[in-house]
Formats: C-alpha cells, sequence, structure tokens
C-alpha cells in the first residue's frame, strides 16, 4: 500500500469526531523527509534522501544539518503542503534546481527555472581559464568579453565578478533567459559590467553599432545532436530549454556559426574559448583551424579526463584592426 503523507488533522474538521476519526502522524520534520525519500527512491531518483532534504531545507531557510539534530521539530501545514507538491514534481524528474530556484557556479548562487540551462560544474573550467589568460591583458584598462549563449548569466556574472577590468556584453536568442540573466547581475552587483543583447550570435553587436572587438569570446553553446535527444537524461531532455542544448543534426552547427564570424569580432592575440561535448574536441579543433586566424589551439579535460574546454589564440599581426 501507498504510504499517505503525514499531514496533522485539522482539530475543527467535524467530519474527524467520533468513530470515524482517522489517526494521523504530525508532520515534523524527520516524518515528511522519511515520506519523500520513500516517494523518490521509488521514482528511481538517485539520491531520494539528499533531494528530500534539500527541498525541505529551501521552503524551511534552514541548513539540513537541523533535520538531524532536531528530527521532532514540527513543521507547518502551509509549508508540508507545498513540501509535498515539491517532491510530486521532483518524483516527475523535474530537475532539484528548477525546483529550489537555486544553483551554485563558481560558489556564487544563481537562481535559474524553465528558461534557462542549468550551470553544470564542467564550466567553471572554462571561466577558470578565462581568469587565467585575462592576465595577458593587465595592461589594458578594460578587458572586452563576449559571451554568446548568456543563459542564467553564470559565465558572464562570474566573470564580471572575478576580473576587475571585465566589460562584458552578454548575448541570447532568447528574451526570457535574458531576464533571468539581468535578474543574476543585479543580484551579485555586476549590472554595471555587462550589457546584455537579444539576438542570433553576433547580430546584435551590429544592430547596435558596436564596433570595438574583444579580448575574448567566450561560450558554451547548444552542443547535442537532434538525433541523441532521446538519449539524454529524462531531466534534461524533458524539462531544459530544447534550444540551449541542440544544434542540429550534427550537433556542430552552433561552433560553425560562431567560427564563420570570429574574424570580425576578435582582436590580435584574442581568446576564444569554447565548451564541447564528449569526442567532439577533434571536431571542433578542425573547424577552428579551417579559419586560418589561430596561431595555438589547447585543450583542458574536466574531472572525468574528457578534453571539455578549447582555447585558441589569434594570431598576433593580423594587419590593421579597428580598436
Amino acid at each position: 500500500m501507498k504510504p499517505s503523507f503525514p499531514f496533522v488533522s485539522n482539530p475543527n474538521d467535524k467530519s474527524t469526531k467520533g468513530e470515524n476519526k482517522t489517526p494521523t502522524t504530525k508532520n515534523t520534520v524527520g516524518n515528511i523527509i522519511q515520506w519523500a525519500t520513500r516517494e523518490l527512491q521509488r521514482s528511481g531518483i538517485d539520491t531520494p534522501c539528499l533531494d528530500a532534504e534539500v527541498i525541505l531545507s529551501h521552503l524551511l531557510n534552514c541548513d539540513r544539518i537541523q533535520f538531524h539534530t532536531h528530527p521532532d521539530k514540527p513543521v507547518q501545514r502551509t509549508i508540508a503542503s507545498r513540501y509535498k507538491k515539491a517532491v510530486q514534481k521532483r518524483a516527475k524528474r523535474v530537475p532539484l534546481q528548477y525546483i529550489t530556484n537555486h544553483a551554485e557556479f563558481m560558489s556564487l548562487d544563481f537562481y535559474v527555472d524553465e528558461r534557462v540551462l542549468i550551470p553544470r560544474p564542467e564550466t567553471e573550467l572554462l571561466v577558470g581559464a578565462v581568469i587565467k589568460k585575462a592576465k595577458c591583458f593587465s595592461h589594458e584598462n578594460e578587458i572586452v568579453i563576449i559571451d554568446i549563449g548568456v543563459g542564467s548569466g553564470n559565465i558572464a556574472i562570474s566573470l564580471a565578478k572575478n576580473i576587475s577590468a571585465a566589460g562584458i556584453i552578454a548575448i541570447d536568442i532568447s528574451p526570457e533567459a535574458l531576464d533571468v540573466a539581468k535578474m543574476n547581475a543585479l543580484k551579485h552587483h555586476v549590472q554595471n559590467k555587462i550589457t546584455f543583447l537579444c539576438g542570433n550570435i553576433y547580430e546584435p553587436l551590429q544592430s547596435c553599432g558596436i564596433k570595438t572587438k574583444a579580448h575574448f569570446i567566450v561560450s558554451n553553446p547548444p552542443y547535442i545532436a537532434s538525433t541523441e535527444l532521446s538519449e539524454l537524461q529524462q531531466e534534461v531532455r524533458d524539462y531544459e530549454p530544447y534550444t540551449a542544448l541542440i544544434s542540429g543534426n550534427s550537433g556542430l552547427e552552433m561552433f560553425e556559426r560562431i567560427l564563420a564570424e570570429t574574424n570580425s569580432w576578435l582582436r590580435p592575440a584574442g581568446f576564444l574559448l569554447l565548451e564541447v561535448a564528449e569526442k567532439q574536441a577533434r571536431q571542433v579543433i578542425k573547424i577552428i583551424k579551417n579559419t586560418n586566424i589561430f596561431t595555438s589551439i589547447q585543450r583542458i579535460k574536466d574531472y572525468q579526463n574528457i578534453s571539455r574546454i578549447i582555447i585558441a589564440q589569434r594570431e598576433d599581426n593580423i594587419g590593421q584592426d579597428r580598436n
């Protein structure tokens, strides 16, 4: 028999009087976490207890350690009701980050919802590489960075927080995603360092009349082939934004489009940094080499020893360029 949710009975409900009254379990922290853990485990969630605790921690705005030190702490009926709905959403494979509206990236807290891709740990490698390479331009008054596919703003905002001279142009084709990114920029007090533009790759740069070439072009673009969609984890396939995931039939379409106009927007000795999918590095490097404007190409491997970040530096002496 499926266990019932341990709601506290309403003492004013006359239908529970007399012999028909059904005993109920009180809503304590320990009781509802046990219920949630069973529900999530039955739904095939890999970390049922952790997810159950994270959701309740979010609703109660407290540290999870309190659940273990005070398991008998009562939970208000309204909170318990919200908790039940949130757990049922997680059981349907809604990503935990969309339920709590929180995702950590570079030790910063970002608001996320279904309008944006959830930041991944691997992308921190890209940000870390830009921070390191920015030392090459320490003599510059402003280090111009173009972020293509801004999403939640995790890349642009992290760079703004860590590079004092950064001036960032953050581009996304989705106005809904830009709304989230702007919210996060305000949250982290870097809105004055970031210009948000809505449009397709470099198009908004042209329409806004921007002429300054960038020291860095960075992107974590869509890189999954449309034929691979069915193979994705359900949380990703069913809930994360399609346009932030899929890049044509090959998974390389966005890389090709970004590289096609890099020559117009990356200054001499500037860097292009791209996050790529597993087994995609060689193909992306080939596209980069075909532009004939880069003198060096490096790879950074992720925590699973997969080539994940591609760094390409443009040749230094390319004739007269815009500053």
